[in-house]
């Protein structure tokens, strides 16, 4: 006999019942600092409100730390990929995988789904919706009351005594925001360039765009398209060219065969998780070189869904070598083949680079990366590997040089680029309950630091007696004064 789902008001009421019995929201017990203008300053802002903004926002809260703000630059509903270049129809990640419920089964997707649609049709269910995903992370986002605010783009980020001021500008105009830590959530290309084939790069604009780039696939009815590369996203993208009717859509791939194997599938697994920090550095890019060598596979759905148009070509061993305007279109050489085409995506995904974002630039020179403390002059790792950062073991940057710019130390980056630091907990689904976990571990242990004294000084005037005086019968003075 089917159960009637509860809903989600009843997924709401179970799932604050567990946080009553985890007593959330704990104290806040943060010390409370100002400017120097004795203006209140916050204790962490986390930019950017997608899974891992929101992850870390209530890891922060359930680890006691209450005065933050989440910002984001995009409207509400909209934050992260997910609608936007994210152009799967499904998660790549399985569907029982729980994602950023941080131990809280209420909090899950499976809960979410199964609260409104029943445990039957979960069963049924094969991958989730990517739009799906995105209505599970707003209902996650309203169900724990996190304090995002939307449309609030940080401009630049200006170290200050009290840890940072935040220059932004939104619909309330523009506000500086006085914070002690600040946490980046700006996904995938937050701490990265797009990566621009060099033949391309002269013809960049409205017909050869990067695949996270705003696109209106309508543009593509009847036109010639090709798509760089066979990542995920290659494949996702041709398949929506594909779907509004291209005439033909190639895709042009620089290897002479198509991967078949997702490497780092194989790591999702607590060891793996707690243990890869604890690696040497050399053995963490030793580790991610050979993985990132070996190439990734697309998923399975994501090829069914090109190749069951017969309009698709795929093309091996056809690395681009030049492109040229020919008219309204451009003519490609890839491999032993020209082809003209009328647009271009290209899915080569993003180069993390610290110089990259805006908001960092100004002092992103004092950024320490792998470059600065790996020799790769035998070419034994991935050689893009040395330009991501070097974090700590809070996620926060580390300085070039001591004592050059130590206010980095206040400043976490909880992006992709993470992951030769402490492994894929910043940016993917698996494991992010375990990277937002363990970000909020390393900011409380570093507030509760700069505020021993204040701490200590709590510790000595703390005079709540336990005992009240009437406990032992007789008046035989025992009860020394508080």
């Amino acid at each position: 006999m089917n159960e009637k789902p509860i809903g989600l008001d009843g997924l709401a009421a179970g799932l604050h019942h567990d946080l009553e019995i985890l007593q959330y929201p704990p104290a806040n017990w943060v010390t409370q600092r100002h400017t120097d203008t004795g203006a209140s300053v916050v204790d962490v802002v986390v930019i950017g409100a997608g899974m891992c903004g929101l992850a870390a926002g209530f890891a922060l809260q359930r680890a006691g730390i209450a005065n933050i703000r989440i910002l984001d630059a995009s409207e509400a509903g909209r934050e992260g990929p997910w609608l936007t270049y994210a152009r799967m129809d499904t998660l790549r990640s399985p569907k029982q995988l729980a994602g950023p419920a941080m131990g809280l089964p209420n909090l899950a997707f499976r809960s979410w789904y199964e609260a409104q649609w029943g445990h039957e049709s979960w069963g049924r269910l094969d991958k989730i919706p990517t739009k799906m995903w995105m209505d599970y992370l707003i209902w996650y986002r309203a169900v724990l009351e996190l304090p995002v605010e939307n449309k609030r783009q940080v401009r630049q980020i200006v170290p200050a005594p009290h840890g940072f001021n935040l220059e932004t500008d939104g619909d309330g105009g523009p506000e500086t925001v006085a914070a002690r830590r600040v946490v980046l959530a700006t996904g995938r290309e937050g701490m990265a360039r797009p990566r621009v084939p060099v033949p391309l790069e002269a013809l960049l604009g409205p017909n050869c765009r990067h695949s996270a780039a705003t696109i209106d696939f309508s543009e593509m009815k009847d036109k010639q398209v090709a798509v760089i590369g066979f990542s995920a996203a290659a494949v996702d993208n041709a398949a929506e060219a594909l779907e509004v009717g291209a005439r033909e859509v190639h895709l042009l791939v620089r290897a002479p065969e198509v991967p078949r194997i997702n490497k780092m599938k194989s790591t999702t697994y607590p060891g793996f998780t707690e243990g890869f920090p604890l690696l040497t550095p050399r053995a963490r890019l030793d580790l991610l070189s050979y993985a990132f060598r070996y190439r990734i596979a697309p998923p399975r759905d994501s090829v069914l869904r090109v190749f069951r148009h017969a309009n698709a070509r795929l093309h091996l061993a056809a690395h681009v070598t030049d492109a040229l305007r020919d008219g309204d279109r451009i003519i490609l050489r890839a491999g032993s083949k020209s082809l003209p085409v009328d647009q271009i995506i290209y899915c080569t995904g993003f180069l993390v680079d610290v110089v990259a974002p805006p908001e960092t630039n100004a002092f992103a020179t004092h950024i320490r990366t792998f470059r600065d403390v790996i020799d790769n002059t035998d070419d034994s790792f991935l050689d893009e590997l040395l330009d991501f950062p070097d974090l700590g073991p809070a996620f926060e940057f580390q300085e070039r040089v001591a004592g050059a710019a130590p206010f980095l130390t206040n400043l976490h980056d909880f992006t992709f680029a993470a992951t030769p630091s402490h492994g894929n907990v910043a940016g993917d689904i698996p494991s992010v309950s375990d990277g937002a976990a363990r970000l909020a571990r390393g900011i409380a242990a570093g507030l509760f630091a700069e505020d021993y004294q204040s701490h200590l000084g709590a510790l000595h005037a703390y005079e709540e007696p336990e005992l009240l005086g009437d406990e032992i019968p007789g008046d035989i003075g025992w009860m020394p004064p508080v």
